[in-house]
């Protein structure tokens, strides 16, 4: 790690003058941003403690469920109102990552996580898309890389949980500086890397830090309560998603004979540069009955433009029956219990039946 320069502002304002994002960063919990300036991979002169600045309030208003930036991922966890109404939000959390770190990582910095990719956690390493080879036909560890939205470019994966299930949510950040604030859709916050880049490009401007982010909560109460997220991974706990889905299913009707989908959003994870919405997959099962041949109808839709790099294609099958057994969850129970996202987290349990271990 290079040396560099702690500095506490005095004031929200003063931090947003010096932040530029790239000599000058903001530093929140530290818990990717430290890992990254060891491996040289960011090289920031000066980091501006911005944590007690922000607020870290949960508030459930009529309009939108309203997270402060400096809330830590636990706190969001075990807040009350999150566990009763926003299952899969509290399973992400959960599912992400060991009880130290949710209680060091804010949410905005956990928005804000890395490609695993080793190309870019690595700068030393040669970069196969430079290559006049077509770099999908080389030999690569696939595990984290891209299947969707890569542009026939090796890219890493982006690795966090929270925002995909913030995706499905239609989920907003706010974005505030010492001029002005803004709102801006999370589906256009983070966007595919452009340019021969190999990391996600962020709608953040210099002197910009996210206050607050926004889950919609009007007529959608039930979407929200019957939801899940549901992860797979290389170890029984702790790891990045090889492939998750984060899910909110709102059914009409009662018993399966006679209910139909009203409601879908479906976003996955751990298939693309950016947390991926399934919108073609949504309008497809919208109105529909939920019968298990019309989820994998749906995730055969998801995964249609799916092109895996050489040893991959296995994640493609993982990410159907991912997106299949998790709206299989929501359909049947509308939730995991407490019980069942512990034992997942341990690799105690699969939280579902034989059955549906067969899918």
């Amino acid at each position: 790690m290079l040396p560099f320069e702690y500095v506490e502002a005095d004031s929200f304002q003063s931090a947003c003058s010096l932040i530029d994002h790239r000599s000058t960063m903001a530093l929140g919990g530290g818990t990717t941003l430290i890992d990254l300036m060891k491996l040289n991979v960011l090289k920031p002169s000066s980091l501006v403690s911005i944590k007690p600045l922000l607020s870290n309030y949960i508030i459930k208003g009529k309009a939108h469920l309203k997270i402060g930036a400096a809330c830590t991922m636990a706190q969001l966890a075990e807040n009350g109102f999150v566990k009763n109404d926003f299952p899969a939000l509290r399973q992400s959390l959960i599912l992400a990552a060991s009880p130290q770190i949710r209680n060091m990582a804010t949410i905005a910095g956990n928005i804000l996580q890395r490609s695993r990719s080793p190309y870019y956690r690595h700068p030393d390493f040669p970069d196969p898309n430079a290559g006049t080879k077509d770099p999908f036909e080389l030999e690569v560890d696939a595990s984290h890389l891209a299947i969707l939205g890569h542009g026939d470019r090796l890219m890493g994966t982006y690795p966090g949980d929270l925002a995909v299930v913030l995706l499905a949510f239609d989920a907003s950040v706010v974005l505030a500086s010492d001029r002005e604030t803004r709102v801006v859709a999370l589906r256009d916050f983070l966007n595919i890397p452009q340019n021969g880049q190999n990391q996600y490009d962020v709608d953040l401007l210099p002197g910009e830090l996210i206050t607050e982010v926004l889950i919609p909560t009007h007529k959608r109460r039930s979407l929200f309560k019957r939801s899940i997220y549901y992860k797979v991974r290389e170890r029984s706990s702790y790891a990045f998603a090889l492939a998750s889905a984060g899910i909110g299913l709102q059914l009409q009707g009662i018993g399966p004979k006679t209910s139909y989908i009203e409601d879908v959003h479906i976003a996955l994870g751990g298939v693309a540069p950016i947390p991926w919405r399934a919108k073609d997959a949504e309008t497809f099962l919208k109105g529909k009955r939920p019968s298990d041949e019309a989820f994998m109808a749906a995730a055969e839709i998801a995964l249609r433009d799916a092109r895996a790099p050489m040893g991959g294609d296995y994640k493609i099958t993982l990410a159907k029956r991912t997106l299949v057994r998790a709206l299989k969850i929501a359909r049947d129970r509308g939730a995991l219990s407490d019980d069942q996202v512990w034992e997942l987290q341990h690799g105690r349990g699969s939280a579902g039946t034989t059955e549906e271990a067969k899918i």
